[in-house]
C-alpha cells in the first residue's frame, strides 16, 4: 500500500501530434490592410470581413444558406408595379384623393390659388387621371430602360445576388452610385463589402434635400440637416474615399479632405477628382454602425465542425492502428525489434494504401526448455480502429444550429432526404 500523499506515477515515453497547427480564420490578423485602414481614420469592424468570407470557404454549412437566400431572393428578378393600377374600378377615385392632397399641401403652405377649391370637380379628377396613365406609361418605359443597363458587366438582378452573398456573408454590402452631367443617377457599381471601411460621424451637420411624400404620386423636397459619413476603400496599395449617398459636398477621391467647390479641389491637386457616393447594405447591430452577419452566434459551431472535418481527413495520413497483430509468444523481443517496429508504423500503416497491411510481431527464444514451446496467434485490433466519421451527431446539429439561424428548412438548404418538393408544396 502507498503511503498517503504518493501518487502513482507513469512515465510517458513519447507524444506525438500528428498535423501543421491552423489558426482560426476568425483569429487571424488582418496584417498591413488593417493598419491602412486605421491610417485612414476608419473605424474597426466588430469582425474581419476577410475572415468572414473565409470562413464562408471553409464552411460545411454556411454556403448553401447564403446561395438559399440569394436565389430564392434576389434571383427570382423585379417587377415594377404603379402606385395607382390604373385598369382597377377605384382608379378614378385614387386619383381624385390623389389631386386633393396635392391641393391641401399647397393651400398649407400658402402656394394655392385663392380661386381653386381643394375639393376637385369631376372633370378636372377625370383630367388629372388621363395625365397621370400617361405619365406612368413613360416612366415603366423609362425605369425599364435604366435597370436594363443600370451596371456596366452584368445585369441589375446579379448585382443584387452580390450584394445579398456579400450581405450574408460580412453583414455588409456596398454599391457605388455614379451620376451624369446633369445630377441624375447613371450607374450603380458592385464594390466589394471586405474592402471598405466606414469613418467616423462627420462632426458638422450638413444641410442636405429630402424628398417628403405628399400623396402617391407626388413628392416635396425639404431642407435637413444630418451628421453623414465617410468610406474608405483599400486594395492593395490603392486607396479610396467615398462619400455617402445624397452627401452634397465636394469631398477629394484621394485624401478625404472636404472642399468649397470642384475648383478648389483641382487647385489643391490636378490629379485629383471629387468622391463619388456609397450606398451601404446593412444588417443592423445596435452596438455597431458596421452590419453583423446574422449567423454569427453559431461561430463557434462553424469553427467545431471545421476542426470536425479536419480531424476525420487526418485520420487517412495518419492511421497507425493495424487491423491485425501476429504475436509469437515463448520469448521476448529483442532490443533491435522496437525500433524496427517505430520505423514499420510510421511507414508502411499510415496512409491509405497500406490500409491493409499486418504487423508481425517476432520473439526470441528464452534459452530454457519452453523455448521449443513457441506460440503464435493471431489477434485482430479492429475494434481500435476508426470504424466512421466521428462526431457525426455533433455535425449535424451544427449545420441545424447555422440553418436555423437564416431560418431555412433543410429543403431550401439541399439537405432534405424524406420529402421532396412536390409532397413539400402538397403539405
Amino acid at each position: 500500500m502507498l503511503p498517503l500523499g504518493e501518487e502513482r506515477v507513469q512515465t510517458l515515453l513519447k507524444a506525438v501530434v500528428v498535423g501543421a497547427r491552423v489558426d482560426d480564420p476568425a483569429s487571424r490578423g488582418g496584417g498591413e490592410q488593417s493598419s491602412a485602414f486605421a491610417d485612414a481614420g476608419a473605424l474597426a469592424p466588430p469582425y474581419d470581413p476577410e475572415a468572414m468570407c473565409l470562413l464562408v470557404e471553409h464552411s460545411n454549412s454556411l454556403r448553401q444558406n447564403v446561395d438559399a437566400y440569394a436565389t430564392n431572393i434576389d434571383g427570382f428578378g423585379f417587377r415594377f408595379d404603379p402606385v395607382i393600377d390604373f385598369e382597377a374600378e377605384e382608379a378614378r377615385e385614387k386619383v381624385r384623393d390623389t389631386l386633393m392632397l396635392e391641393r391641401l399641401a399647397a393651400h398649407d403652405a400658402g402656394t394655392l390659388d385663392a380661386t381653386t377649391s381643394v375639393t376637385p370637380t369631376v372633370d378636372e379628377a377625370n383630367a388629372r387621371f388621363d395625365e397621370l396613365r400617361q405619365h406612368s406609361r413613360v416612366e415603366r418605359a423609362r425605369l425599364e430602360a435604366f435597370f436594363d443597363f443600370a451596371c456596366f458587366d452584368h445585369s441589375f438582378v446579379d448585382l443584387r445576388r452580390r450584394t445579398r452573398q456579400d450581405l450574408e456573408v460580412t453583414g455588409n454590402a456596398f454599391w457605388e452610385v455614379l451620376r451624369d452631367g446633369k445630377g441624375d443617377l447613371a450607374r450603380f457599381v458592385y464594390v466589394p463589402s471586405y474592402t471598405v471601411r466606414l469613418l467616423p460621424l462627420d462632426r458638422d451637420p450638413v444641410e442636405v434635400k429630402e424628398r417628403v411624400r405628399v400623396s402617391p404620386v407626388t413628392f416635396d423636397t425639404v431642407s435637413a440637416r444630418r451628421r453623414l459619413r465617410r468610406y474608405v476603400q483599400i486594395q492593395g496599395a490603392e486607396r479610396a474615399f467615398f462619400k455617402s449617398f445624397g452627401d452634397p459636398r465636394v469631398i477629394s477621391r484621394n485624401t478625404g479632405a472636404v472642399f468649397p467647390d470642384v475648383a478648389s479641389l483641382k487647385i489643391a491637386d490636378a490629379t485629383d477628382g471629387p468622391a463619388t457616393e456609397l450606398l451601404h447594405f446593412a444588417i443592423h447591430s445596435p452596438r455597431s454602425p458596421y452590419g453583423v452577419p446574422r449567423w454569427v452566434g453559431t461561430l463557434l459551431s462553424v469553427l467545431g465542425s471545421r476542426q470536425m472535418e479536419e480531424v476525420n481527413y487526418l485520420y487517412f495520413e495518419n492511421k497507425s492502428v493495424p487491423p491485425m497483430a501476429l504475436l509469437v509468444s515463448g520469448g521476448r523481443l529483442s532490443d533491435a525489434s522496437v525500433p524496427r517496429i517505430e520505423r514499420f508504423i510510421e511507414e508502411n500503416l499510415k496512409g491509405k494504401a497500406n490500409f491493409h497491411k499486418i504487423l508481425i510481431l517476432e520473439a526470441d527464444g528464452s534459452g530454457t526448455g519452453d523455448g521449443g514451446r513457441a506460440k503464435i496467434e493471431l489477434r485482430p485490433l479492429t475494434d481500435a480502429q476508426q470504424q466512421d466519421a466521428l462526431f457525426q451527431v455533433y455535425d449535424e446539429r451544427n449545420i441545424d444550429k447555422v440553418g436555423g439561424a437564416f431560418r431555412l428548412p433543410r429543403m431550401l438548404r439541399g439537405e432534405s432526404k424524406d420529402f421532396n418538393r412536390a409532397t413539400a408544396e402538397s403539405a
